[in-house]
């Protein structure tokens, strides 16, 4: 989980950075100055009750109880992205929309706004229209959603900062390509230069084995349209 954690933090690294932010200490009580009076030694606190008897030393308080760790939610890191990848990979098995639930966390939590990203994509069908819909590549131009444009290219300036300037070209560029009516990650494409197949491209290039020399082809690939077969989880590779 912490290998996966890495990408997702390294693809959201270019948009907001990638900060851990650390408790600063607690500050100490305010213990009195030491000093010393005939071999005897008493702090400012007591100076005031000097010759009378302060009878036995307070009870000693304890710490305060530490805090149980906080507990993962599910797969993903963040609640919502785990609510959406699992009901994702549950109802939606006849077409899949990521190859396998690390790639759903990864590109959920990649997003500007993973919560918005998740609520935007209810998996309320699993036929494969309604899970198209629930997908990366759906839906597109609804208000306060990623769109498909903006997910994929979300990614790919993240993967491949090299082969496209910024986060704008990339959605004009996009904005040309022929979107699929059903999309599934486990599917065979014939098709080249679609969205889908460029989806496709964007789950392998997510693999934490590639190296800088194939991930940068896998980028050339993906604006080039070629496709590729996918490795899903499952196995399954339906024939388009």
């Amino acid at each position: 989980m912490k290998a996966r954690s890495a990408i997702a933090c390294a693809l959201a690294a270019w948009l907001a950075g990638c900060q851990v932010i650390a408790p600063l200490p607690g500050e100490g009580g305010e213990g009195g100055t030491l000093a010393t009076d005939g071999g005897s030694v008493e702090t400012d606190a007591d100076a005031g009750d000097a010759g009378q008897d302060s009878g036995p030393p307070p009870a000693a308080t304890p710490p305060p109880p530490t805090p149980p760790p906080q507990q993962q939610i599910g797969p993903c890191e963040i609640a919502e992205c785990s609510t959406h990848c699992i009901n994702s990979m549950d109802r939606c098995e006849l077409a899949p929309q990521y190859p396998s639930v690390e790639a759903c966390c990864t590109v959920c939590e990649a997003m500007p706004s993973p919560a918005g990203y998740a609520a935007c994509r209810p998996v309320e069908t699993g036929d494969p229209a309604g899970c198209t819909d629930a997908g990366p590549l759906g839906p597109d131009g609804a208000d306060g959603c990623a769109g498909r444009c903006e997910t994929l290219c979300t990614l790919y300036a993240a993967l491949c900062p090299l082969r496209v300037p910024d986060l704008e070209s990339c959605t004009v560029m996009c904005s040309l390509w022929p979107a699929p009516t059903v999309f599934n990650a486990c599917s065979r494409l014939r098709v080249e230069g679609t969205l889908e197949c460029r989806m496709q491209l964007i789950f392998a290039a997510l693999d934490e084995d590639l190296d800088e020399k194939k991930r940068d082809e896998l980028c050339r690939d993906i604006v080039q349209g070629r496709c590729r077969d996918p490795k899903c989880e499952d196995g399954g590779d339906d024939e388009d």
